[in-house]
């Protein structure tokens, strides 16, 4: 069997493009556009059910969009490919069956190399979705119709029930026929696969040598890099959340001299900024010929993304910094920052005609000073400084699996809490949870607690030889 030299599945019969849409409203908005290819056509046409799925969900990145119409075309250069095979109108089931054991397998015929079964589930996962949403027939036969739920599905169903409110009057039997019918077991059975953990929380003695010697330029000091690591370090905030933070969300307490910390919600929270004071901040940004940071139709450089995180009732949330040592530099950072910030405005006002509000800001760009700061202009400095650290001998490279990233952070900050035996629901308060299960994908058994264990053991325990 011959395999493309390349690792990756190229499209056959569709392509992906990411397009500007005028939508009814008149709004334009970006989305990933399927084109595919029908049998006969001599041009590709809009997968239109595809960019109805994307349009009914609006919240979603393009990024998941492009993963989706990467699984769906896939599914559609399958089908296409191996359509006599199917001429008798099998089970729909029956073809996504085919398509997955090509994926693990690999085909000649469409070029496919073989993928990892993490990378089928998760085409599975999207195909099965959408199909799910937009034809209730075909849900209808993808979905299990026997009556029966397993063993398993019930166990996961007693375990939903210990974690949910009102627990005492939840059906598990409910429960457990609701999970089944979200699983893709009855369409194929994976082989089981070892089980994977990687370790992605920052390494904690690379925490002080970053902040003493990292952020040192030959300039003086990256302030603004500094103080976003911190947010993600001890705030817990995720990758995007700080490059959302105005410049009046920080306000220093007066009776104790601590600074407070509010994470507004992008669009719907209000500016507090007199006279408008209840304008909601996507119409102050409006008035400034700007849109929210997670609007999908912002330019890249511009866009940062937002979960749906816990929020009150006036769309914010408050962000602590659990040290106290850290909590007292930040106010000193914050002061310097701040005056930094506003000389830059000045030359941004002069171009642009107005300020904008957010807090982080372009400060040695000469040509943009004083623009909001993009995600990829941290994450460079933030690399740089890694390299400052390597230059003085720390053992540093860059990526996850080592825990050196801006999402390890958020990893340390949540471990570090669980360590300190903070209650769960502290720490979801802090982590800005809105389920309390979502921490426990933080958490795991890191070297140094396996290692007291294993000490206790031997204490406790003696053998004689």
């Amino acid at each position: 069997m011959k395999f493309r030299e390349v690792n990756y599945a190229y499209p056959l019969h569709h392509v992906t493009v990411k397009q500007r849409v005028k939508l009814r409203s008149g709004k334009l908005d970006e989305y990933i556009i399927l084109y595919i290819k029908p049998i006969g056509s001599e041009t590709p046409i809009v997968f239109k059910e595809l960019f109805n799925y994307f349009k009914k969900d609006g919240s979603k990145s393009t990024s998941w969009q492009r993963q989706v119409a990467r699984s769906v075309g896939l599914f559609y250069d399958y089908c296409i490919v191996k359509a006599p095979v199917y001429r008798n109108d099998n089970d729909v089931a029956d073809v996504i069956r085919g398509f997955v054991e090509r994926s693990l397998s690999g085909d000649s015929e469409l070029g496919w190399t073989p993928s990892s079964v993490a990378v089928v589930k998760r085409n599975l996962a999207r195909i099965i979705e959408f199909s799910k949403l937009t034809n209730e027939a075909l849900c209808d036969e993808l979905m299990p119709n026997d009556g029966k739920t397993r063993m398993k599905y019930f166990y996961r169903a007693y375990h939903v029930k210990e974690h949910v409110l009102l627990s005492h009057i939840t059906d598990v039997k409910k429960v457990s026929a609701s999970i089944q019918s979200q699983s893709n077991d009855h369409i194929y059975q994976f082989n089981r696969t070892p089980n994977t953990r990687r370790i992605e929380t920052f390494p904690e003695d690379l925490i002080e040598p970053l902040f003493k010697y990292g952020f040192k330029t030959s300039r003086g000091e990256d302030l603004g890099t500094k103080m976003i690591t911190a947010l993600m370090l001890f705030g817990g905030l995720r990758n995007s959340e700080p490059f959302h933070l105005w410049f009046n969300d920080f306000s220093i307490y007066p009776s104790t001299g601590t600074l407070g910390i509010f994470l507004h919600h992008p669009e719907e929270s209000s500016c507090n900024i007199p006279p408008q004071k209840k304008m909601m901040r996507k119409e102050y940004l409006m008035h400034r010929g700007l849109k929210p940071r997670n609007d999908k139709a912002t330019s890249k450089s511009y866009h940062a993304g937002w979960k749906d995180l816990a929020v009150d009732n006036d769309h914010r949330t408050e962000i602590r910094l659990i040290h106290t040592e850290i909590e007292t530099h930040f106010v000193g950072w914050w002061s310097e920052y701040m005056h930094l910030r506003e000389e830059c405005m000045k030359s941004y006002k002069e171009k642009h005609g107005s300020e904008h509000p957010f807090f982080f800001v372009k400060l040695g760009d000469k040509k943009d000073l004083g623009a909001p700061l993009s995600m990829k202009a941290y994450i460079d400095a933030l690399k740089r400084a890694f390299t400052r650290l390597r230059k003085r001998g720390y053992s540093v490279e860059w990526g996850y699996e080592d825990g050196v990233g801006p999402h390890p952070m958020r990893h340390w900050f949540i471990t570090k809490l669980e360590e300190n035996d903070v209650e769960n629901k502290i720490i979801q308060g802090l982590a800005n949870h809105r389920n309390i299960l979502s921490q426990e994908i933080y958490k795991g058994a890191t070297a140094k607690q396996i290692d007291e264990s294993l000490s206790k053991i031997s204490k406790n325990y003696t053998i004689n030889l």
